[in-house]
């Protein structure tokens, strides 16, 4: 019996995914398609309950993740003294820590995963072989074509919907992506982001103004 193959995605994706031929044919065949970790699934992992836990965090202040049934997915956990907590006390955390949260923050189809830190994330692996996408990804980085990053701002303001556009003046600097009180991520130009700093002008999307704030694990 092979292994399933796991595949982390929005629910609303889904449908997207099995219209993929790739994802079609595999599934058919021999997969359980269940629903990509920013990192994949390799090395040890804990079993919980019925399912288990990666032990390779893509971000430890992100806390652990695991992969439970649903019909069984809090017992574990609660066995193991952990306590109910809203969606928006995570969704607060990864946005403080600037980590995406998939095509919330990550264009479908055109998103560049260096953009959005998946190499500092461990989302990249630069010794395997051909994976749709490597070619692009590697020139980008060895060319050092990164021009914009996915980084948390504050918000001195109304939180900007998603897609709202960034302006350093009357340039474009960027665009909103996800959000949450005075939290939100924004893809930002580096150039536009270093003007701001050295000139003091401010980030503004809409009525309000951003602070971007670097993350302890981004390398730009």
């Amino acid at each position: 019996m092979r292994p399933p193959l796991l595949a982390d995605a929005l629910a609303e994706q889904e449908a997207a995914w099995h219209r993929r031929p790739l994802v079609r044919r595999l599934y058919n065949d021999w997969f359980d398609l269940i629903v990509a970790h920013l990192a994949p699934i390799e090395g040890p992992t804990v079993e919980l309950g019925s399912g288990f836990a990666p032990l390779k965090a893509r971000l430890p202040e992100l806390g652990a993740r695991v992969i439970l049934p649903r019909a069984d997915s809090t017992r574990p956990l609660e066995a193991g003294g952990l306590g109910r907590a809203e969606r928006a006390d995570h969704d607060r955390l990864r946005l403080s820590l600037g980590v995406a949260d998939g095509s919330r923050d990550l264009v479908v189809e055109k998103a560049i995963l260096l953009e959005a830190g998946f190499d500092e994330l461990h989302g990249v692996d630069w010794d395997k072989g051909c994976y749709m996408g490597q070619e692009l990804t590697a020139r980008t980085k060895y060319r050092a074509l990164i021009k914009k990053r996915l980084i948390p701002v504050q918000v001195q303001g109304q939180l900007p919907e998603p897609g709202t556009i960034v302006k350093l003046g009357e340039q474009e600097a960027g665009e909103i992506r996800s959000g949450r009180g005075d939290l939100a991520l924004a893809l930002l130009r580096l150039e536009a982001m270093d003007e701001a700093a050295k000139s003091g002008t401010p980030l503004l999307a809409g009525a309000a103004q951003l602070i971007p704030v670097k993350p302890a694990w981004a390398r730009f």
